[in-house]
């Protein structure tokens, strides 16, 4: 049953090629039957023609009449025995005013009652009809034979020319082949157009039967409307014809609907990089792109056909991923890991301190304890102070603090220059935490393995309206084998060094670029300088 049933199966294209030939079969034999009706009214109405005329012609003649009132058969035969090859014709019968015979194809007719109507003949009409005498159905014309020929002489008798039925289906009969031929060919023609009938919705529906492109089509609109990844789809033109709804709602688009779509991507509510991007239908891997508030990771590649085929006169597919949320992770993680990193700095730096202490106090040495003290504070006393005061700049003055003893623990000099007040940044929290700490850990990095002296100097103020973080470091800079030191996975460290490979700083340049900032690099020193706005207090 089941093999029966995968045999009998025909594809869309398939059924619109049968429906196609079956329609042309149709309208062939539609038309051949008319072309048969057409042909056979035309040879009726020509036998009419042509029986009036010859019927005419003898009751005009002035001999036929005088033999007619004469009854002379045995002259009046063989003149229309003669006539009837010539004029292609089943009979002339002429017959007396009350219907007996005068002549008959069958001699042996003469003088027996003519059957057929004569009543409007009598009358002195000539008339047509289709009557079935003794050689069967025909076409007759009747007139009246006056005397002597004259149109206003007496009616001396009558005069029927009829042609078969038969006579004029045998003259059809030569016409079939035309019709025939006719209708083969359009048959033929609707063979071959069901041909490319069937080639051309393969193209587009394959091999799926009806119930399972519905199927197909079913389930492509519950998958593509479930999605929680991003789907645009734009023609040759870079119009966008499709998206689901996670695409509009990260791109701003109107709600998705299912129909046709015709969008320049220009004129929807989205960063204009990402818009040219998708009308340009530029090859996309991996890319973050900032859209508003949203960080979205993009893939854009030529469509492909039912083959699997590249397909780039069909357009292009671009997914989209939100990676706002898992950027806010990631920057949270970053943070824990650099105040993690700090408070660790600050108890191993405090133990030996505090041992230091303990030990010159224990030997009586209170000078050299209060001046190790001092120099302990002098440093920081400044950032302290304003910690304690709950100033808005607070989280990065608390992590700076911090960064000291770390700095300190891995031989480095850091100095630090916040101004008073702190211009507030544009940032979060954990945005700050993840910035400040980014940068600052890669400069103390590079200045760690550089040589001496070591130092990194950390600026933060206001110019022109923005707020200017600044890193600067004695490290040997960036490598030049990277093209973007900012990207995903650009790093110079080992693949297990703590905290990953290139996450950092790409979430540096992900935070900036979502606040309105712009990162700037410099060398000899390594700088790396970020320009964010100011927030007004209100």
């Amino acid at each position: 049953m089941g093999e029966k049933g995968r045999g009998m199966r025909l594809s869309v294209g398939g059924r619109l090629a049968l429906v196609s030939l079956g329609v042309v079969v149709l309208v062939a034999g539609v038309l051949a039957a008319l072309l048969s009706v057409q042909l056979s009214d035309s040879g009726q109405r020509e036998a009419e023609k042509v029986t009036r005329s010859v019927a005419e012609t003898f009751a005009h003649e002035a001999e036929i009449a005088d033999l007619v009132a004469a009854r002379d058969s045995d002259r009046l035969q063989p003149m229309v025995e003669q006539i009837l090859p010539d004029a292609d014709l089943s009979f002339v019968t002429i017959m007396t005013p009350d219907g007996i015979r005068l002549t008959h194809r069958n001699r042996s007719e003469i003088g027996e009652q003519y059957q057929g109507s004569r009543g409007e003949a009598l009358a002195g009409e000539t008339f047509t009809e289709v009557y079935v005498g003794t050689l069967g159905p025909s076409v007759r014309t009747i007139a009246p034979i006056r005397d002597g020929g004259d149109e206003d002489g007496p009616i001396v008798g009558l005069v029927s020319v009829g042609v078969t039925l038969g006579a004029v289906q045998q003259d059809l009969a030569a016409r079939v082949p035309l019709i025939v031929a006719a209708s083969a060919a359009i048959v033929g023609f609707g063979v071959l157009g069901a041909m490319l009938v069937r080639r051309s919705a393969r193209r587009v529906t394959g091999s799926y039967t009806p119930r399972e492109l519905s199927r197909l089509v079913e389930s492509y609109e519950t998958v593509l409307h479930s999605l929680r990844e991003g789907l645009v789809v734009t023609d040759r033109d870079g119009r966008i014809v499709l998206y689901n709804d996670e695409a509009a709602d990260l791109l701003g688009l109107p709600p998705a609907i299912t129909g046709q779509v015709s969008l320049d991507p220009h004129d929807a509510d989205m960063d204009a990089t990402l818009a040219d991007a998708i009308a340009s239908g530029r090859r996309m891997v991996e890319e973050t792109v900032v859209n508003g508030e949203r960080v979205l990771l993009v893939n854009q590649e030529e469509a492909r056909d039912l083959t699997g085929r590249r397909a780039p006169e069909r357009g292009h597919v671009m997914t989209l991923r939100d990676r706002s949320e898992l950027q806010a992770l990631l920057g949270e993680l970053e943070g824990v890991r650099t105040l993690s990193d700090t408070l660790r700095s600050q108890t191993h730096e405090h133990g030996n301190r505090l041992h230091a202490l303990l030990a010159l106090l224990e030997l009586g040495r209170i000078d050299e304890a209060r001046r190790l003290i001092v120099a302990s504070t002098e440093d920081r006393q400044e950032l302290a102070d304003r910690l304690v005061s709950d100033d808005d700049d607070a989280v990065i003055v608390a992590l700076l603090l911090g960064k000291l003893d770390e700095a300190a623990e891995r031989g480095v000099r850091l100095d630090l220059d916040v101004a008073e007040p702190a211009p507030r940044i544009a940032l979060a929290p954990p945005e700050a935490v993840t910035v400040v700490g980014n940068l600052v850990d890669n400069a103390l990095d590079a200045a760690a393995a550089g040589g001496e002296p070591r130092w990194v100097r950390v600026t933060l103020s206001e110019k022109e309206g923005d707020a200017v973080f600044e890193v600067v470091d004695s490290g040997e800079g960036f490598d030049s084998s990277l093209a973007d030191p900012f990207a995903y996975g650009a790093s110079t460290k080992p693949a297990h060094a703590p905290g990953g490979r290139g996450v950092g700083l790409a979430l540096v340049r992900d935070i900036v670029a979502a606040r309105g900032g712009t990162l700037k690099l410099a060398a000899e020193p390594t700088t790396v300088r970020v320009f964010l706005p100011v927030v007004v207090s209100a």
